[in-house]
């Protein structure tokens, strides 16, 4: 189901496009008056179709392809306008400093950052208007919900831009609070005239092994109404993009994760993941000296910090960075947040990444991939999968320098409590892991580091 939320992604992000190469024709008119010539819009349309992309990556960057997000408050409108700044300075650095452009077209890219702004925002706001109609909306029912698992009410009314709306509860504890537009249906027999009054659309089956006799036999009648059915764990999984750890059992791994189905984006991903290192060596390499520096002119001890991790199936390996920690008094126990063992130089390589530079040698080894879930110590992994049940499968993919969880904008550190919801990123990353999910944690990764979270 999560693939409904990327064809959605999708969809928007080609009406964003054509909407800027109407912008652009648009604005080609504006200042000719008049149609252009083939010759000067087949130019215009080359080298603004490389400025697209561009316009695409800082818009993508700024977060403007969140569906739970909402489209029409003054946050989006500000992002909007960011986005359009640094796009149009970029744009106008490509034109003025690229000496093969054969064109300077002031007045035309002016006029299409402005038109493409309004249009872009026009668009979106009436987007999240349209997503507001009620005959648009889903309304969503839920069954047989245990008291742990009533978080996803939260989660869905916290993300109403997604579209679901919640019409009723069937038998919710009494201590449970809901909001009066939620109903509680207390008998089986009232679900049919509820879901009719309510013009419920989708039904969550909140127990994995399944209705109880009567209750399938309520719900089975329901078929001539067209309602749909789901799992508790998929609609969780849709809706806040993580796994449920506590709502799976076996059966969701032999269902969800199919290795050998991954086995040709694995080889694609590792011969991106070389290209990518290389790179990245030979562009970093003159600051790796200064760094180097810093490190040793401000505390004592090795330049580089080893240390065992738990790689691809468990198999151990030497993690590779810039020591960011005093070695005095150091015990190596596991990083706590403001941890007094940081250096204010190592202060500063943590909150920008650069302390990672050093794991490209690991990713050009094999040992770890640009993005995948953090490897851990062996003896934490090891108590940590003794406590939190299926931890030991987030070993099935290679471990990466960033990761679902490490974009989630949350501190997650190594106690159980901790673990157990980053897992729940990890899990989800094990099942959908693809190029376009890649792609879209580099992209938060960048915005992450920026807002200097996730670590």
């Amino acid at each position: 189901m999560h693939k409904s939320y990327r064809h959605l992604q999708l969809s928007i992000f080609f009406v964003d496009v054509l909407l800027m190469y109407c912008a652009l024709i648009l604005a080609l008119l504006l200042r000719n008056k008049s149609f252009p010539a083939p010759w000067s819009l087949r130019i215009h349309l080359f080298h603004f179709s490389i400025i697209f992309v561009g316009w695409v990556i800082v818009f993508y960057t700024l977060g403007m392809y969140r569906l739970e997000r909402p489209f029409d408050d003054l946050v989006f409108l500000q992002r909007v306008l960011l986005g359009s700044l640094i796009s149009g300075l970029a744009s106008a650095g490509y034109f003025y400093l690229a000496p093969s452009v054969p064109i300077e077209p002031k007045t035309v890219l002016f006029l299409f950052v402005v038109l493409y702004t309004v249009m872009f925002w026009c668009w979106r706001y009436g987007l999240a208007k349209l997503r507001r109609l009620q005959s648009l909306r889903v309304g969503v029912g839920f069954i047989e919900l245990q008291p742990t698992s009533f978080e996803i009410i939260y989660e869905t009314l916290a993300r109403s831009p997604l579209g679901y709306d919640i019409r009723f509860v069937y038998n919710p504890p009494p201590d449970i609070q809901l909001p009066e537009s939620i109903r509680r249906v207390l008998h089986e027999e009232d679900l049919r005239v509820v879901i009719e009054e309510t013009d419920t659309d989708l039904i969550i089956l909140g127990e994995n092994r399944g209705p109880s006799g009567e209750m399938l036999r309520a719900l089975f009648a329901l078929l001539d109404r067209r309602v749909r059915f789901m799992r508790l764990s998929a609609f969780y999984e849709l809706v806040v993009r993580r796994v449920p750890v506590g709502l799976i059992d076996e059966s969701w791994f032999l269902e969800n994760v199919d290795l050998k189905a991954k086995k040709p984006y694995e080889i694609v991903k590792r011969g991106i993941d070389i290209i990518m290192a290389v790179f990245l060596l030979v562009v970093t390499s003159p600051f790796w000296l200064l760094i180097a520096l810093a490190i040793k002119a401000t505390s004592k001890g090795p330049v580089f910090f080893r240390q065992t991790r738990l790689g691809r199936f468990e198999l151990p390996f030497t993690i590779l960075k810039f020591r960011t920690m005093r070695t005095d008094g150091n015990g190596h126990e596991p990083t706590q947040v403001d941890d007094p063992r940081i250096t204010p130089v190592g202060s500063f390589l943590r909150s920008t990444r650069l302390d990672e530079l050093p794991q490209l040698l690991n990713i050009l080894k094999g040992d770890m991939s640009f993005i995948g879930p953090r490897p851990e110590r062996p003896d934490i992994a090891y108590t940590l999968g003794k406590e939190i049940p299926y931890y030991r499968q987030r070993h099935l993919v290679k471990p990466g320098v960033t990761g679902w969880d490490q974009v989630s904008g949350q501190y997650h550190s190594c106690s159980v409590e901790d673990t157990y919801k980053k897992l729940q990123y990890d899990l989800y990353y094990l099942k959908n892991m693809s190029l376009y999910l890649d792609v879209s944690i580099f992209f938060k990764t960048i915005i992450t580091v920026l807002k200097r979270e996730g670590r």
